[in-house]
Formats: structure tokens, sequence, C-alpha cells
């Protein structure tokens, strides 16, 4: 098959970009594939191009419910059927696009991980045959890192319920123990991994050092400034560890403020705000985070130090969509590590593993609805707090022994427990908070080197490939400019 003439063809373009022909190939060909390209580099175009080519149905499985919309048009403009199911999606819309996917008029499903749970989907897709299944940001099948989705974890049994169709990973970047947690995760079958580089040449990276809280205010002050934030507001995003300082900050600068504390439709009026351009700095946690594609973000602010160089690299990539110069400052402050450290947890023991699975049964049983309980229903009666229950809950959904079903239930699939195997969870969350110790101590070198910021980034990820054009950083003495 001639890729390049069916690329020409179905978009009209006339060359593949870099790792693009080769993910492609690989896809095409049936064979499970994961693909880490950063931000703009053209990792939609990886699975859309195989999945026209392939037969059957594509299965694009995202987090980004925001996304989903321009992700459909793109591929009717390109004349494939599409359809979104998501709970953006009037009961009439749902029903009017099943519809279309059991008449065999669809190309493509866009849908949620929540959404493919329900049992009628899966049955109905089953039944039309589906050719090819993506998941798109893959990095969120990671446990433990800030943009987990517990919801993941149940994708390998879904695609065993579809006949096993090739699966394709998609993210920006992941570093090898990342890598590893989703081809272990996703049980995918000797895979192709496509990594083309991570080098945004758009992007300034910077590390102020400060030395108290109020030293770390006026650095932010002077950040915001140097980019007439103040004047002329252009748009950033300002992280903070906490929702007492993202809240603190939001008040004393007259910004927006985002955090998992605030009420749903709070949060969805900042993030409303703050994508229509007013207030244009955002006060957030990590929590506001996937799904948001400003295209003209000129800077990301890291107030407090990140517990992992991916979460980092993740979070400042949000900058300069539109391949125009955006600085990336982090606000470091040797203090900052303390909070981090706090965050890192620690092992969960196997004892208390036993209490929120014996918590589940009861719940279930007592107060559950066809098999599935809330974890706000389930909090009353354990003598564990509602975190601790919740991450027990994500272990045991690791091996199988309980299911998110979305909306915040649980549902129960093992009823015996065995002390062995919870054990062995036990000391799977040693290993884990022991890699979260690491991920923190890489991310103080980061801070604290005199080497170039990029390339310090390379190294942690794995990839020696560079971009033709320069990076900047503070370390090189290149300058950037707020726009080009």
């Amino acid at each position: 098959m001639n890729l390049l003439a069916q690329l020409d063809r179905c978009f009209g373009f006339q060359s593949f970009r870099h790792g693009q022909r080769e993910a492609c190939e690989s896809i095409v060909a049936g064979k499970d594939t994961i693909v880490l390209m950063p931000t703009g580099a053209g990792k939609s175009l990886c699975y859309q191009l195989p999945g026209i080519l392939r037969e059957g149905v594509t299965l694009v499985v995202s987090p980004l419910i925001s996304l989903a919309k321009d992700q459909a048009e793109h591929l009717k403009e390109a004349g494939q059927p599409t359809v979104v199911l998501n709970s953006t999606r009037t009961a009439k819309q749902i029903q009017s696009a099943r519809s279309k996917i059991s008449a065999g008029e669809v190309k493509f499903v866009l849908t949620t991980p929540e959404r493919l749970q329900k049992t009628d989907i899966c049955e109905l897709l089953a039944g039309v045959g589906v050719g090819l299944m993506v998941v798109d940001e893959a990095h969120c099948v990671s446990q433990w890192g800030h943009d987990f989705r517990p919801d993941y974890l149940c994708l390998p049994s879904i695609r065993e319920r579809l006949g096993n169709p090739p699966l394709a990973a998609l993210t920006a970047t992941a570093s090898e123990r990342t890598l590893d947690e989703v081809r272990c995760s996703l049980r995918l079958n000797d895979p192709t991994i496509v990594r083309t580089g991570i080098d945004r040449p758009n992007l300034r990276i910077e590390v102020v050092r400060c030395y108290s809280a109020e030293d770390k205010l006026k650095q932010l002050h002077r950040a915001l400034e140097i980019e007439g934030m103040l004047e002329r507001t252009e748009p950033a995003i300002v992280y903070c560890g906490t929702t007492k300082t993202a809240d603190q900050l939001a008040k004393s600068f007259g910004g927006l403020c985002y955090h998992g504390k605030m009420r749903k439709a709070d949060r969805a009026d900042a993030q409303e705000e703050f994508m229509n351009g007013c207030p244009r700095v955002m006060f957030a946690t990590n929590a506001f985070g996937l799904g948001i594609d400003k295209q003209d973000l000129r800077q990301v602010i890291h107030a407090e130090l990140p517990g992992s160089l991916e979460s980092y690299y993740q979070e400042m990539g949000r900058a300069g969509r539109d391949g125009k110069r955006s600085r990336c400052t982090l606000l470091y402050d040797p203090s900052d590590v303390d909070l981090r450290k706090m965050f890192a947890g620690g092992m969960i023991e196997a004892s208390k593993i036993m209490t929120a699975h014996h918590t589940l049964v009861r719940g279930v049983h007592e107060l559950g609805e066809n098999g599935e309980v809330a974890l706000s229903k389930l909090a009353p009666i354990s003598p564990l707090g509602r975190v601790t229950l919740k991450n027990c809950f994500q272990l045991l959904s690791s091996r199988g022994i309980v299911a998110p079903a979305g909306r915040g239930r649980w549902r129960l699939i093992v009823e015996e427990l065995e002390h062995r195997v919870a054990d062995r969870l036990e000391e799977a969350t040693r290993v884990r908070s022991e890699d979260r110790q690491v991920a923190l101590r890489e991310m103080v070198e980061f801070a604290e080197s005199s080497k170039c910021r990029w390339e310090l980034l390379r190294e942690h990820f794995g990839v020696s490939e560079t971009t033709n054009a320069d990076c900047l950083c503070d370390q090189c003495g290149a300058v950037a400019v707020a726009s080009a």
C-alpha cells in the first residue's frame, strides 16, 4: 500500500511529518503501537490515516471531552463519518449515534473510558467490529501520575470484549518508567515504539531561584510583568502546589482560580472565562490540565516545584501551541521539596487494603445498585478516610478485583480477597513511593543544575534526537520574546 498516496487522497498532505510514516505503517499492519510525540507534532494523524485504511470501526478513547468535537469535525471534513459518545451528548444524540453505529454508517467513534464501561456500548461496538482501538493521553494509565484516570485500567478487559483489535497508545512523552507502565497496564503485545523527540524550539525554559515566600511573590510579579501580563494581560497559567496557594494568589493578583475543591460549576465557569480571554491569568493546581488547548498561551509559571519531570513537561507544554515564542518559568525555593515529599505519600498497609475491600463488599450489598456503589456512601461506613479508600480501590482495580464504574462509583468484581494479594499490593505501594521520591530528586536536580534545561529533559526521557532549531533556556543565554 502506498501510504503517501493515501495521505494525499485522505487529507491532501504531500508528505509525512517526522515519525508519522513509521507509526502509520505499524498501525496499518495491525501491530500494537506506542506513539510519543510532543504537542503539535501531528499525533492525531498517526491513528486517523490507519483508521481510515483498516477494516471496521476505529474506536478512540480519550479523557479530553473538550477536544472531541474538534477532532470529530476534522474527520468529517476528511469525509469520515464520525460520532461522539460522552457526557456532553443529549439522550437523543446518543440514540442517534447508536443507530448510525448499528447500521454500519460510522467509521470513527470518539468516547471516554467512563462511557465505554457501559455494557451496551461495548456490545454494540463488538457487533459491528472494531478494527483499531486508540488510547489517547496514554500516560493517564500511570497510577502515580497526577493525570491518572482509574477508568483507564479497565481498557484491557474492554479490548478483549471487542475481540482484541490492535491498539495504538498516544501521548506527548513518557519516561522509561511510564513507558513500561503503559506497556504493562494496557497489556500491549510487543509494541512498536515511535518516539520523535521532545524539543519545542519556541519555548524558553527558565528557573528562578527564590529564598523566601516574600521573594517568590516578588519574582512571580516580575515574571508576569516580563511578558507584560499585568499591563497587557497576555494569557498565562500559574501552577500552584496547593489549593490554598491558588486561592491566595488569585485573590492577590486578581486572576481566575481553578482547583479540585471548587464546585464543578465554578470550575467550568472559570475555565470558560479563561478560554474566552478574560481575565487572562489562571492560578490553578494540576487539576487544570488535560483538555486545555489554548493556542495563544504565552507563559506557564510553576509557583511551586512539580512532583516529577513528566508532570513539569506536560504542564509547561501547554504554552505556545500556536508556535509563537513563549516562556516557561519555574520559581524554585528549596523549601518546596518538603511540601512535595508530603504529597509523595508512602506505603499502604495490607490491612488497610483488606479493610477497603471489606467496605466495598458491605457497601455493595447494603447500599449498592446493580453491583455498584458511590464512594461518598462508603466513606461514612469505613474506618478509613475517603482519600485512603480511593487509593486502595485504585490499587485493587489494577488487579481486576474492583473496577471504577464512573461518576465516583465502584464495582465489586471479586468477593473474596486473599491476604497474600493484599501483601503484594502493599509491596507495590512501597515501590511506587520510592519511585516518587526518585522522581522528586530528579526534579530538584533539574532545578539546581547548570546544564542546558532542554538537554536535561532529553536525557531524562531517553531522547538523543534534537530539532534543527535552537532551543531556548536560561542556562544557554538565549533570549526569547513574547511573540514572533
